[in-house]
């Protein structure tokens, strides 16, 4: 039988809320604890993450319980990483789909999808095609243009315009989304005959494999978070990413107006300025209408 054990390693907040969750869906017990931001216990061992960020595990086996829940091995997780972010490996021919500007409140919804087969991975690993959140503007820009020249790929961009139509239309991002993804992993099935897809997951019904399977498209769809750690789906990512900041360029030109990324504080004056200057009728060709800091600029106007 295996002595019990203690193993102490550093966790920032990002990682700790991700383990958190984690441990939450293999069925963890938690319960409060002193000083601790959270204490969980399951397959006979007790963690606790410490508001110093401390991560203290205590049991036996826990080298089976590091591999599973954070970094390979023994070593301790590193800042800003995340557990399971393990890599998925390009050893079999594999569709890969993104998606970029979600959570933008201006400018396109880009959805992306890339084929990429065993032969392909020294390309990706020579170009370091990875996660394109965490590359400037300007290495997507040329890792995209990479990519659409040496890799199968398609690309579906809804501008603001036909962003609000088929929101309104669908009536669920989710369901706007599965059906994007839909089409380019269908098309590029049709393109390379290949019969695996991954994606990354946006929501816990899996709704792009509800779709695929609802089409009949002979697609094996797999739905996991980060998904971008297999090549195929970081090479969408960059496509993607490259796309939707594409757009934005041209929005920025069109509304004479400085349009942040993303929804936070800087969004709502954003939203102000591009209202006085091309009115309530402008707003739908620069936003997504259904997002909550739009209706509320919306609803604040002095003529609403």
């Amino acid at each position: 039988m295996s002595a019990m054990e203690t193993r102490v390693f550093p966790m920032d907040a990002a990682a700790g809320r991700c383990l958190s969750e984690a441990l939450s869906q293999a069925g963890y017990a938690f319960r409060p604890a002193p000083y601790a931001q959270f204490q969980a216990q399951g397959d006979g061992v007790t963690v606790t993450l410490y508001t110093s960020g401390k991560l203290v595990v205590q049991g036996r086996e826990l080298d089976a319980w590091t591999r599973r829940f954070l970094e390979p091995g023994a070593a301790p997780l590193q800042p800003g990483a995340r557990p399971g972010d393990l890599p998925l490996a390009l050893d079999a021919p594999a569709l890969g789909s993104d998606e970029a500007g979600k959570g933008d409140t201006f400018g396109p919804l880009a959805v992306c999808a890339v084929a990429a087969r065993p032969g392909d991975r020294a390309l990706l690993e020579e170009a370091q095609v990875g996660d394109s959140k965490r590359m400037s503007d300007a290495r997507v820009r040329a890792l995209a243009a990479l990519l659409r020249e040496r890799l199968p790929c398609e690309e579906r961009v809804l501008e603001p315009e036909e962003y609000n139509r088929r929101h309104a239309a669908s009536g669920s991002v989710n369901r706007l989304l599965a059906s994007l993804h839909l089409e380019v992993l269908s098309a590029l099935h049709r393109r390379t005959g290949i019969r695996t897809a991954l994606v990354d997951r946006f929501s816990d019904e899996r709704p792009v494999t509800a779709a695929v399977r609802a089409a009949g498209i002979p697609v094996q769809v797999v739905e996991v978070p980060r998904a971008e750690r297999h090549p195929a789906v970081a090479a969408a990512s960059v496509l993607a990413r490259d796309r939707f900041l594409e757009g934005m360029r041209a929005l920025k030109e069109f509304a004479a107006v400085d349009l942040p990324l993303g929804s936070g504080a800087p969004v709502a004056p954003a939203l102000r300025r591009a209202l006085r200057i091309h009115g309530a009728a402008g707003l739908p060709r620069l936003a997504k209408l259904h997002f909550r800091n739009v209706q509320q600029a919306l609803a604040e106007l002095p003529w609403s």
